[in-house]
């Protein structure tokens, strides 16, 4: 990996942890996701002017992982805010990105989507569900399984199916459309990035516009704050900058890797500005799940 495509995976890391822990301070509704993926649609808007996409001829399995995409995604902000509503950063975040690597590879394997399993990915996705477990502990001593399902699993696993669906619907609808798009790869992407937001904005509508709370909450409480609008800076950022770093490492592996950097940051931003519980479990837990998760990508 060169140091530009570190350099560029590091800040994005801060900018992931970041609008996660300006979400959860805000301690956010529907409707503040809703806000900032319709900030963010705009600021990819200049894209659409210049992509070279026939429309017309993209094939209707492109359209429906799209429109999967789009559902999964909305999905995703929902779990979010059921998560940050009750659950502390320090352990929502990490189960959140860790438990969408479990789902992931176990649907692509039971379908046979993408290569089997290696030795070290299955010891690492061991690994990673164990630190799952483990995390969200008050002691080390006392394991609480019913506590774990009650209070932790319901939001979170609601996030993760989210994640788990956005990740497989977009691998196969971005690869379908990079095979007809005229465009570069990253304008390309930028455009399906703009698409998948129009696409949450359109699903998360009813719910927003639908349910007084939600709706009461848009206009007397996230349209007067600035915090939509930096997640949805922060969130397009973040992306973008991921997919410039791409082009920059020989495996991509070493990239996902890195990322992992966002977990123990997460954490360590609940604790010291949320002044969340600082655990023996959260800092075992964190561990292993970062260990599994480099294992996975090995």
């Amino acid at each position: 990996m060169t140091l530009n495509a570190f350099l560029l995976i590091l800040i994005s890391v801060f900018m992931h942890a970041a609008w996660n822990f300006i979400s959860r301070a805000s301690r956010p509704s529907i409707s503040f996701f809703w806000q900032a993926e319709t900030f963010g649609l705009f600021l990819l808007l200049p894209f659409v002017f210049v992509a070279k996409i026939p429309w017309g001829e993209l094939p209707l399995t492109f359209w429906l992982c799209f429109i999967g995409s789009s559902f999964f995604e909305s999905v995703y902000c929902i779990g979010l805010s059921k998560s940050y509503k009750k659950i502390d950063i320090s352990i929502a975040y990490p189960l959140m990105r860790a438990l969408p690597v479990l789902l992931v590879a176990i649907i692509t394997s039971v379908f046979h989507i993408g290569k089997s399993l290696n030795f070290w990915a299955t010891a690492g996705m061991a690994v990673v569900a164990a630190g799952c477990f483990v995390l969200p502990q008050k002691s080390l001593k006392e394991f609480d399984f019913k506590h774990f399902l009650r209070s932790i699993c319901g939001p979170v696993m609601l996030a993760a199916i989210g994640t788990t669906g956005y990740t497989i619907t977009d691998s196969m609808a971005l690869n379908k459309l990079l095979e007809y798009s005229a465009s570069s790869s990253f304008v390309t992407t930028c455009i399906y990035f703009f698409m998948i937001k129009s696409g949450i904005c359109v699903c998360l509508l009813p719910v927003v516009f639908g349910i007084r709370e939600e709706r009461n909450d848009l206009f007397n409480k996230c349209l007067k704050t600035l915090n939509p609008y930096l997640v949805g800076i922060f969130t397009g950022i973040a992306y973008l900058l991921v997919l410039w770093a791409m082009g920059m490492v020989s495996n991509v592996s070493y990239l996902q890797a890195f990322r992992q950097l966002s977990l123990p940051l997460g954490v360590a931003m609940g604790i010291i500005f949320l002044h969340e519980k600082f655990t023996v479990p959260k800092v075992i837990g964190v561990l292993m799940i970062v260990i599994g998760l480099v294992l996975t990508v090995c």
